[in-house]
């Protein structure tokens, strides 16, 4: 068994062109991301027990990183955004290839300047459904490092 580093975790974006062709791309120059699940608690109270019980489950992932000045992965998370359209996102182990995939409602998109030396964006979505497993022949294209 092996301990998985954060770097080996990478987020994509799952989308058509319109034209019914099929494309995954890798969001560029990740920095960081991570995936949250909670359930509300429901409290229930019979002539028989008391306590509490399974509410419903929220799960969101969000993920940060460096803008490109052309990153059409980003681009197509903006525009889910923008369109209030629901974007099918992959959360890939690049070592295994597996991939949790969903289709996320994209309910934040900051872009934030801090320097003169670079310009960030972060993302937070929210899972509706059910994610899935998938095995993936490779790693979609996108940049991993900086280097």
């Amino acid at each position: 068994m092996a301990i998985l580093k954060g770097q080996e975790v990478v987020f994509a974006v799952r989308f058509t062109d319109g034209v019914d062709a099929e494309s995954t791309l890798r969001v560029l120059y990740q920095t960081s991301g991570g995936r949250s699940k909670s359930r509300d608690e429901i409290d229930i109270a019979t002539k028989d027990i008391d306590g509490t019980d399974y509410g419903k489950k929220t799960e969101t992932i969000s993920f940060e990183g460096l803008m490109s000045t052309d990153d059409p992965a980003l681009a197509q998370l903006e525009k889910h955004i923008d369109d209030a359209t629901f974007a099918e996102i992959l959360e890939i182990n690049i070592n295994t290839l597996e991939a949790k995939v969903g289709q996320y409602m994209v309910s934040t998109f900051d872009v934030d300047y801090p320097d003169d030396e670079s310009a960030t964006y972060s993302f937070e979505a929210k899972l509706i459904g059910n994610t899935t497993t998938e095995t993936l022949a490779t790693v979609p294209g996108g940049a991993t490092s900086l280097a």
